[in-house]
C-alpha cells in the first residue's frame, strides 16, 4: 500500500496530493497489525478478508463523500476535511488488511 501511494495510486483515486503518501504511512502499518491479529485470532481467514474488503469499500465511500463536501464548502467545512483525511487512512488500513489476509496461511 505504501508503494502504491508513493507511485500515485491513492492520489489518482481521490486523495489529496499533500496527504497521498502520509495516509498510507499511517494506515498500512495499522492494517498489517490488524491482519496479524486476525490471522492468529480466528480460523475464518477468508471471512475476515471479505469483511476487510467490504470495510475498504465503505471507507472509500466515506473519503469520497468527505472530499465532495469539502470541495463544495470551498475548504471551509472542517469536518468534511477530517472525513476525507481519516477516510483515506481507513482505506489504507483495510486494503492492507485485505491483501495480507488473502495471502495463503503457512502451516
Amino acid at each position: 500500500m505504501i508503494l502504491a501511494a508513493v507511485l500515485g495510486l491513492s492520489q489518482s483515486l481521490g486523495a489529496h496530493p499533500f496527504w497521498s503518501t502520509q495516509i498510507a504511512l499511517i494506515g498500512a502499518p495499522a492494517g498489517a497489525v490488524l491482519a496479524i491479529v486476525l490471522r492468529f485470532a480466528t480460523r475464518f481467514q477468508w471471512t475476515s478478508a471479505f469483511a476487510a474488503l467490504v470495510l475498504t469499500g465503505l471507507a472509500l465511500a466515506m473519503a469520497h463523500m468527505g472530499k465532495t463536501r469539502f470541495a463544495a464548502s470551498y475548504a471551509e467545512d472542517v469536518q468534511a476535511g477530517q472525513l476525507w483525511y481519516f477516510g483515506w487512512i481507513a482505506v489504507a488500513l483495510f486494503a492492507t488488511t485485505t491483501l495480507a489476509l488473502m495471502l495463503p496461511k503457512r502451516r
